[in-house]
Protein backbone atom coordinates (compact mmCIF):
# COMPACT_ATOMS: atom_id res chain seq x y z
CA UNK A 1 0.00 0.00 0.00
CA UNK A 2 1.45 2.89 -0.74
CA UNK A 3 0.51 6.31 0.93
CA UNK A 4 1.62 10.28 0.71
CA UNK A 5 1.59 12.58 3.49
CA UNK A 6 1.16 16.23 2.69
CA UNK A 7 0.85 17.26 6.00
CA UNK A 8 2.33 17.32 9.31
CA UNK A 9 2.43 14.10 11.51
CA UNK A 10 2.90 12.90 15.13
CA UNK A 11 4.10 9.47 15.96
CA UNK A 12 5.97 7.28 18.37
CA UNK A 13 4.02 5.65 21.62
CA UNK A 14 4.32 7.97 23.85
CA UNK A 15 3.62 10.88 22.40
CA UNK A 16 0.92 9.67 20.83
CA UNK A 17 -0.55 8.36 23.92
CA UNK A 18 -0.03 11.47 25.88
CA UNK A 19 -2.06 13.92 22.73
CA UNK A 20 -5.06 11.37 23.18
CA UNK A 21 -4.71 11.19 27.19
CA UNK A 22 -4.66 15.25 26.86
CA UNK A 23 -7.64 15.66 24.43
CA UNK A 24 -9.89 12.78 26.69
CA UNK A 25 -9.11 14.50 29.45
CA UNK A 26 -9.80 17.85 28.44
CA UNK A 27 -13.44 16.86 26.95
CA UNK A 28 -12.20 18.12 23.18
CA UNK A 29 -14.63 17.79 21.05
CA UNK A 30 -13.91 15.04 18.28
CA UNK A 31 -14.09 17.72 15.56
CA UNK A 32 -11.22 19.82 17.02
CA UNK A 33 -8.61 16.96 17.69
CA UNK A 34 -5.71 17.93 15.45
CA UNK A 35 -5.63 14.57 13.58
CA UNK A 36 -7.80 13.39 10.68
CA UNK A 37 -6.12 9.84 10.66
CA UNK A 38 -4.18 6.94 12.50
CA UNK A 39 -1.87 4.95 10.68
CA UNK A 40 -0.93 1.49 12.57
CA UNK A 41 1.58 -0.89 11.81
CA UNK A 42 0.02 -4.03 10.85
CA UNK A 43 -0.19 -6.71 13.57
CA UNK A 44 0.02 -4.35 15.82
CA UNK A 45 0.96 -5.29 19.51
CA UNK A 46 -1.31 -5.08 22.54
CA UNK A 47 0.19 -1.89 24.12
CA UNK A 48 -0.73 0.07 20.85
CA UNK A 49 -4.46 -1.11 20.89
CA UNK A 50 -4.50 -1.04 24.86
CA UNK A 51 -3.01 2.48 25.22
CA UNK A 52 -4.41 4.26 22.04
CA UNK A 53 -6.31 2.63 19.81
CA UNK A 54 -9.37 1.48 22.03
CA UNK A 55 -9.73 5.03 23.16
CA UNK A 56 -10.26 6.84 19.25
CA UNK A 57 -13.56 7.99 18.67
CA UNK A 58 -15.37 6.49 15.80
CA UNK A 59 -14.97 9.20 13.81
CA UNK A 60 -11.15 8.72 13.73
CA UNK A 61 -9.84 6.76 10.72
CA UNK A 62 -7.31 3.72 11.49
CA UNK A 63 -5.20 2.30 8.39
CA UNK A 64 -3.17 -0.47 9.14
CA UNK A 65 0.19 -0.37 6.86
CA UNK A 66 3.24 -2.82 6.83
CA UNK A 67 6.06 -1.97 8.93
CA UNK A 68 8.41 -0.71 5.41
CA UNK A 69 5.34 1.13 4.24
CA UNK A 70 5.48 3.16 7.53
CA UNK A 71 9.12 3.62 7.64
CA UNK A 72 9.35 5.05 4.10
CA UNK A 73 6.30 7.62 5.33
CA UNK A 74 8.78 8.91 8.35
CA UNK A 75 12.52 7.79 6.73
CA UNK A 76 15.40 7.50 9.89
CA UNK A 77 12.56 8.02 12.50
CA UNK A 78 11.61 5.46 15.02
CA UNK A 79 7.71 5.67 14.35
CA UNK A 80 7.07 2.73 17.29
CA UNK A 81 4.50 1.51 15.12
CA UNK A 82 2.20 4.27 15.00
CA UNK A 83 1.71 7.36 13.41
CA UNK A 84 -0.97 10.49 13.31
CA UNK A 85 -1.77 11.99 10.11
CA UNK A 86 -2.57 15.92 11.20
CA UNK A 87 -5.68 17.76 9.51
CA UNK A 88 -4.77 19.38 6.59
CA UNK A 89 -4.25 23.40 7.50
CA UNK A 90 -5.52 22.95 10.81
CA UNK A 91 -2.68 25.89 11.40
CA UNK A 92 -2.71 25.67 15.15
CA UNK A 93 -0.03 27.99 16.62
CA UNK A 94 1.97 25.74 19.41
CA UNK A 95 2.56 29.20 20.91
CA UNK A 96 -0.09 30.99 23.42
CA UNK A 97 -0.12 35.05 23.66
CA UNK A 98 2.09 36.11 26.44
CA UNK A 99 -0.62 37.98 27.71
CA UNK A 100 -2.47 34.61 28.73
CA UNK A 101 0.47 34.08 30.82
CA UNK A 102 0.50 37.39 32.55
CA UNK A 103 -2.91 37.47 33.39
CA UNK A 104 -2.42 33.36 34.85
CA UNK A 105 1.13 35.20 36.92
CA UNK A 106 -1.38 37.86 38.31
CA UNK A 107 -3.34 35.15 40.25
CA UNK A 108 -0.93 33.05 41.10
CA UNK A 109 2.96 32.95 40.39
CA UNK A 110 4.28 30.01 38.47
CA UNK A 111 7.80 29.32 38.05
CA UNK A 112 8.76 30.22 34.67
CA UNK A 113 11.29 29.00 32.57
CA UNK A 114 13.32 30.52 29.82
CA UNK A 115 15.21 29.18 26.41
CA UNK A 116 17.34 31.59 24.86
CA UNK A 117 18.12 30.73 21.35
CA UNK A 118 18.28 26.79 21.67
CA UNK A 119 18.88 26.05 18.32
CA UNK A 120 19.09 22.07 18.43
CA UNK A 121 15.65 20.00 18.43
CA UNK A 122 17.06 17.14 19.83
CA UNK A 123 18.00 19.82 23.37
CA UNK A 124 14.52 21.65 22.46
CA UNK A 125 12.36 18.19 23.16
CA UNK A 126 14.77 17.35 26.00
CA UNK A 127 14.41 20.16 27.66
CA UNK A 128 10.21 20.21 27.27
CA UNK A 129 10.39 16.48 28.66
CA UNK A 130 12.50 17.33 31.87
CA UNK A 131 10.47 20.43 32.12
CA UNK A 132 7.01 18.67 32.74
CA UNK A 133 8.51 16.13 34.62
CA UNK A 134 9.89 19.05 37.04
CA UNK A 135 6.51 20.82 37.26
CA UNK A 136 7.39 23.53 34.77
CA UNK A 137 4.57 24.09 32.66
CA UNK A 138 4.98 27.64 30.79
CA UNK A 139 8.15 28.26 28.52
CA UNK A 140 9.13 31.22 26.94
CA UNK A 141 10.99 31.25 23.56
CA UNK A 142 12.29 33.96 21.63
CA UNK A 143 10.43 34.31 17.61
CA UNK A 144 14.18 34.10 16.04
CA UNK A 145 17.04 32.29 16.41
CA UNK A 146 15.03 29.44 17.78
CA UNK A 147 13.95 25.52 16.93
CA UNK A 148 10.66 25.11 15.53
CA UNK A 149 8.31 22.62 16.91
CA UNK A 150 8.34 20.22 14.76
CA UNK A 151 7.87 16.39 14.80
CA UNK A 152 11.37 15.74 16.17
CA UNK A 153 10.82 17.63 19.11
CA UNK A 154 7.58 16.29 19.93
CA UNK A 155 8.97 13.17 19.67
CA UNK A 156 11.35 13.36 21.97
CA UNK A 157 9.45 15.10 24.12
CA UNK A 158 7.71 11.68 25.06
CA UNK A 159 3.88 13.64 24.93
CA UNK A 160 5.22 16.19 27.34
CA UNK A 161 4.67 19.13 24.48
CA UNK A 162 0.98 18.39 24.97
CA UNK A 163 0.56 19.40 28.63
CA UNK A 164 3.32 22.60 28.44
CA UNK A 165 2.38 26.31 27.53
CA UNK A 166 4.49 27.87 25.12
CA UNK A 167 5.26 31.64 24.56
CA UNK A 168 6.71 33.26 21.78
CA UNK A 169 8.18 36.79 22.42
CA UNK A 170 9.98 39.42 19.66
CA UNK A 171 11.96 40.07 22.60
CA UNK A 172 13.39 38.25 25.89
CA UNK A 173 14.95 41.51 27.10
CA UNK A 174 11.90 43.92 27.15
CA UNK A 175 9.99 40.12 28.44
CA UNK A 176 12.30 39.93 31.34
CA UNK A 177 11.90 43.24 32.69
CA UNK A 178 7.81 42.76 32.42
CA UNK A 179 8.09 39.87 34.30
CA UNK A 180 10.03 41.90 37.41
CA UNK A 181 7.51 44.27 37.68
CA UNK A 182 5.47 41.58 38.66
CA UNK A 183 8.04 40.38 41.26
CA UNK A 184 9.73 38.03 39.97
CA UNK A 185 13.40 37.50 40.21
CA UNK A 186 15.41 36.20 36.87
CA UNK A 187 18.06 33.55 37.59
CA UNK A 188 20.61 33.11 34.44
CA UNK A 189 23.22 30.40 34.39
CA UNK A 190 26.89 30.74 32.85
CA UNK A 191 30.52 30.01 33.75
CA UNK A 192 31.12 33.00 35.68
CA UNK A 193 28.23 32.23 37.93
CA UNK A 194 28.44 31.81 41.68
CA UNK A 195 28.26 27.94 43.06
CA UNK A 196 25.99 29.26 45.73
CA UNK A 197 22.37 28.66 45.04
CA UNK A 198 21.39 28.84 48.77
CA UNK A 199 19.83 32.66 48.04
CA UNK A 200 17.74 31.91 45.24
CA UNK A 201 13.75 32.82 46.26
CA UNK A 202 11.49 30.57 46.25
CA UNK A 203 10.48 28.70 42.94
CA UNK A 204 7.58 30.26 42.19
CA UNK A 205 8.90 33.36 42.23
CA UNK A 206 11.80 32.68 39.63
CA UNK A 207 12.54 33.34 35.66
CA UNK A 208 15.17 30.57 34.61
CA UNK A 209 17.08 30.94 31.87
CA UNK A 210 18.90 28.22 30.32
CA UNK A 211 20.86 29.79 27.19
CA UNK A 212 22.14 29.02 23.65
CA UNK A 213 24.32 25.37 23.28
CA UNK A 214 27.61 27.27 22.41
CA UNK A 215 27.26 30.90 23.35
CA UNK A 216 25.23 30.43 26.44
CA UNK A 217 22.71 33.63 27.97
CA UNK A 218 22.97 36.21 26.44
CA UNK A 219 25.13 39.33 28.44
CA UNK A 220 22.19 41.38 27.92
CA UNK A 221 20.01 39.04 29.86
CA UNK A 222 22.60 38.91 32.19
CA UNK A 223 23.09 42.21 33.11
CA UNK A 224 19.60 42.09 33.61
CA UNK A 225 19.31 39.04 35.83
CA UNK A 226 19.38 38.77 39.73
CA UNK A 227 21.13 35.88 40.54
CA UNK A 228 23.84 33.82 38.07
CA UNK A 229 24.64 30.75 38.81
CA UNK A 230 26.70 28.10 37.38
CA UNK A 231 26.96 24.09 38.12
CA UNK A 232 29.73 23.01 39.92
CA UNK A 233 31.72 20.91 37.59
CA UNK A 234 34.45 18.31 38.33
CA UNK A 235 35.65 16.86 35.45
CA UNK A 236 37.89 17.67 32.59
CA UNK A 237 35.19 18.50 30.29
CA UNK A 238 33.97 22.32 30.71
CA UNK A 239 30.62 21.82 29.86
CA UNK A 240 27.33 20.31 29.31
CA UNK A 241 24.86 19.45 26.66
CA UNK A 242 21.79 22.23 27.01
CA UNK A 243 19.59 19.90 27.68
CA UNK A 244 21.61 17.82 30.58
CA UNK A 245 22.12 21.32 32.59
CA UNK A 246 18.42 22.14 32.32
CA UNK A 247 17.80 19.43 33.59
CA UNK A 248 20.31 19.98 36.48
CA UNK A 249 19.25 23.81 37.02
CA UNK A 250 15.80 22.89 37.32
CA UNK A 251 16.38 20.06 39.56
CA UNK A 252 18.19 22.18 42.16
CA UNK A 253 15.56 24.76 42.20
CA UNK A 254 12.65 22.94 42.36
CA UNK A 255 13.48 20.59 44.71
CA UNK A 256 16.24 22.59 46.78
CA UNK A 257 16.59 21.83 50.54
CA UNK A 258 16.38 24.55 52.47
CA UNK A 259 19.17 25.21 54.98
CA UNK A 260 17.69 24.61 58.96
CA UNK A 261 17.29 27.62 61.19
Amino acid sequence: MEKKINSKVIFGRRNTTELVTKLIKDRTPVVEWPFREVLVKKNANKDIKDSILRFLPREIKISFLSGGDMDALVPGKNHQGVIFLAKERSGKDPYLPLQTLIETIEKKKVPLLVLDRIMDTGNFGSILRTAECLGIQNIIVPERDMAPVNETVEKISSGALHHLHLYRVTNLSTTMEKLKSLGYWVVTTGETGSEDWSKLPEPNEIVVIIGNEENGVKKILIEKGDFHVRIPLGGKVASLNAGVACGIVLDRIMNRIKNPV
